[in-house]
């Protein structure tokens, strides 16, 4: 299947600057808004934390990069990441499968990897890579009475294709969806994000994390306003203080919140009660 296909020298080219570039530190997507012909939306962004623009090619992407990349522990989130063409061309071979390719013309495309993150590893001595696909989940899996099944073949061989490049290379490889991204946890992470580089004494996190939770056990129907307030009143700190630490402790994943719902001022906030107990800074 993989006989009759081309690879013009300007691809090559192009992909060869590509690598040249990453290899001197500086990293840009391999496909750009402007360079994929693709209906719907599309997003061209200044990422602050990463200090360069941000290709993503569709409004679960631009949520998916959001998150991804306020993760913790996240040191840096690569999107639209070229696949060296032969060696995927030699995958779909082997697997008896087609690669991607104009069937006009018999050129082979670049493949590309939505997501390559790298993070530091739970004991923070090391750093893990993981490769992530983002599809919108009714595109590849289709629900049949009670069960969801994969469907669209095409697209799960071309993932095949992407799994078996990224298993060559010891690199996790994992298909994620708008489930993964919703727009409610992409809105809090926005909301809280702007708190993730701020530093406080391990105490007054702790501290927090106590009050907070024992103030929202009483009543957890009260809006996060008031709840901030109570919270404040019961620390001696200010408001503002204890709103900083309530965005830094979620967008560290230190507060158990569940992310159903856009954190509003006023509106009431859920948190997952059997994890409440485990969520302390430095707790093992």
């Amino acid at each position: 299947m993989g006989k009759c296909l081309t690879v013009q020298s300007k691809t090559v080219k192009a992909l060869n600057q590509w690598k040249s570039d990453i290899n001197n530190g500086l990293y840009r997507p391999y496909l750009t808004v402007r360079k994929v012909n693709k209906v719907g939306r599309r997003h061209w962004v200044r990422c602050l934390r990463q200090k360069r623009d941000v290709h993503l090619l569709s409004d679960g992407e631009r949520r998916a990069y959001s998150i991804l990349l306020n993760t913790p522990g996240t040191l840096c989130v690569m999107e639209q990441f070229a696949l060296d063409i032969d060696e995927t061309m030699e995958i779909a071979l082997e697997s008896n499968v087609i690669h991607p390719r104009n069937f006009k013309t018999g050129e082979a495309h670049v493949m590309s990897t939505d997501f390559v993150v790298k993070r530091l590893a739970s004991n923070q001595s090391s750093v893990v890579t993981t490769a992530y696909t983002f599809k919108y989940s009714d595109k590849i899996f289709e629900v049949d009475g009670f069960k969801k099944k994969a469907k669209s073949h095409r697209t799960w061989e071309k993932f095949g294709i992407e799994r078996e490049y990224w298993n060559r290379r010891q690199v996790e490889y994992r298909v994620i969806t708008e489930l993964d991204a919703t727009k409610e946890r992409f809105w809090n992470v926005q909301f809280c994000s702007p708190a993730a580089q701020l530093e406080f004494a391990d105490e007054l996190i702790n501290g927090f994390l106590t009050t907070f939770q024992k103030c929202w056990f009483t009543e957890p129907n009260l809006s996060l306003q008031i709840l901030a307030n109570r919270t404040a009143l019961e620390m001696n700190q200010c408001y503002e203080l204890v709103m900083q630490l309530f965005k830094f402790t979620v967008i560290n994943e230190l507060l158990p919140l569940k992310h159903d719902k856009c954190i509003r001022l006023f509106r009431p906030v859920e948190l997952y009660k059997a994890s409440m107990a485990l969520f302390k800074r430095g707790s093992t």
